[in-house]
């Protein structure tokens, strides 16, 4: 009966743990959409056909010197035009190029979007901006909701680590019990109860973890053949993140019940 007893403990634990893992993952790929998604502010700029190339690259020093500018991507007229040709898949004259150079410039959130269009809009350098204001309220809204994922998911995280530690301790709890009835002299009855559930609750966040492992690999696989375009982190990725937080809940989890003998038991 203690056996059957011992044989669920452990699986509770092991599927605690991959829950728990499981929810670290979603918590991770969340931020790391949102980090992508922060990439994706831009506007595009033209130049004026008669910039020369030391203008065009003390334009791009005087915008980075700015603190609301990421970065920069510089798109010289040849480059714009092979990429029309590519996308029309027609043959074009080069001499019949109208494209000017552009600019493709990055900037931290859609805050900074008036500040530095007011830089542009009077600067000789620039011909025309192009701002697609749709896409980029668009992407605000979703680097929103994967804030509040974030959130959700570290919440639901310590949710799993309650469930742990419960767990853990309701069990040495049960044998700190059979222990005193069978030899309720013995003072080591505790320790010994505690020590005896280390090895099990180290082997289920093994096991939790390895699980874990398989699902989010095999998951992950079938996601990008049905989404190409959804951005998933590798398992190499998140690999030492999962260890760490798996490490923290066992150092937690059993510091926890050394203070069952003064409080509970």
């Amino acid at each position: 009966m203690e056996n059957k007893k011992g044989k669920r403990t452990f699986i509770a634990l092991a599927l605690s743990f991959m829950i728990f893992n499981i929810f670290i993952s979603l918590s991770s790929n969340s931020y790391f959409i949102g980090k992508v998604l922060k990439n994706n502010f831009f506007m595009t700029i033209e130049l004026q056909n008669d910039g020369s190339k030391d203008k065009i690259q003390e334009f791009e020093r005087f915008l980075l010197e700015n603190e609301n500018v990421k970065g920069i991507k510089f798109l010289s007229k040849e480059e714009a035009f092979r990429n029309l040709q590519k996308e029309l898949e027609i043959v074009i004259p080069k001499s019949e190029n109208p494209l000017p150079n552009s600019m493709i410039v990055y900037f931290k959130n859609e805050k900074n979007l008036q500040t530095i269009q007011e830089l542009l809009d009077v600067n000789p350098m620039v011909r025309e901006i192009y701002i697609d204001n749709n896409f980029l309220q668009n992407n605000t809204k979703k680097i929103n909701i994967v804030n509040i994922s974030v959130v959700i998911f570290l919440i639901l995280s310590a949710t799993t680590y309650y469930q742990i530690t419960t767990i853990l301790r309701g069990v040495i709890i049960r044998d700190y019990m059979i222990y005193s009835m069978k030899n309720s002299q013995n003072k080591k009855n505790f320790l010994v109860a505690r020590n005896k559930n280390l090895i099990p609750l180290l082997g289920s966040s093994l096991v939790g973890g390895l699980l874990f492992s398989n699902f989010y690999v095999l998951l992950r696989e079938k996601y990008q053949e049905i989404l190409s375009n959804l951005i998933i982190q590798s398992f190499n990725q998140i690999f030492v993140l999962e260890i760490a937080a798996t490490l923290i809940v066992l150092i937690l989890s059993w510091k926890s019940t050394a203070r069952l003998k003064r409080d509970e038991v």
